[in-house]
C-alpha cells in the first residue's frame, strides 16, 4: 500500500513535461516486467484527457487510444505537491466501476493500473466502456479487473 500526503482539494496535480523527463515528485504507479518504473501520464486524445504510462526509459507518454499505443512527446505527468496533505491509494475494481473519490481525468475516464504480461501498467479506466485500457508493445489492450487511484483521506 502506498500513502501519499496531499492537499484536501488537490489530491495531485498535472505537470507538463516531454520525452523521458519525469519530475522527482511524480507518482510511481507501476513497473515494466524488467522492473523499470512507470508513472502516470495524460494527453488529449480525441478531445478527452486520457491517462497512460510514461518513464525515464520511454520517448514520451504511451497513451492507449483507438486500438493502438500512441506515443505523445509533450504530455502531463501526475505529481504530488511537496506541501500537500491527504492520502491516495489504489483500490481494486472491475467491469468499469470505480470507487468513491476516484481520480478523474475527463468525463467517464479515470486513472488506473492493470497487470499485463508481468508488468503493472498505468492505464485509463472507462466507466462507459466498462473496462481499463492500457498500451503495451504498440497496441491497446483491455482488462476487466484493475486498480483505481483514489483519495482515501
Amino acid at each position: 500500500m502506498i500513502f501519499l500526503r496531499l492537499r484536501k482539494k488537490e489530491m495531485a496535480v498535472w505537470e507538463k513535461t516531454s520525452g523521458s523527463k519525469i519530475p522527482d515528485n511524480a507518482i510511481r504507479a507501476g513497473y515494466e516486467k524488467d522492473g523499470k518504473p512507470l508513472f502516470i501520464a495524460r494527453a488529449k486524445m480525441g478531445g478527452l484527457w486520457t491517462s497512460g504510462k510514461c518513464g525515464t526509459h520511454l520517448p514520451g507518454a504511451h497513451i492507449p487510444n483507438d486500438c493502438k499505443e500512441v506515443i505523445v512527446r509533450d504530455y502531463d505527468v501526475l505529481v504530488y505537491p511537496i506541501n500537500a496533505v491527504g492520502l491516495l491509494d489504489w483500490k481494486q475494481a472491475s467491469g468499469g466501476k470505480v470507487p468513491d473519490k476516484a481520480f478523474k481525468t475527463d468525463t467517464d475516464l479515470y486513472v488506473g493500473r492493470a497487470n499485463y504480461t508481468g508488468s503493472l501498467i498505468p492505464c485509463r479506466i472507462s466507466t462507459s466502456q466498462k473496462c481499463a485500457y492500457m498500451g503495451y508493445g504498440g497496441k491497446e489492450y483491455n482488462a476487466k479487473e484493475y486498480e483505481v487511484l483514489c483519495q482515501i483521506k
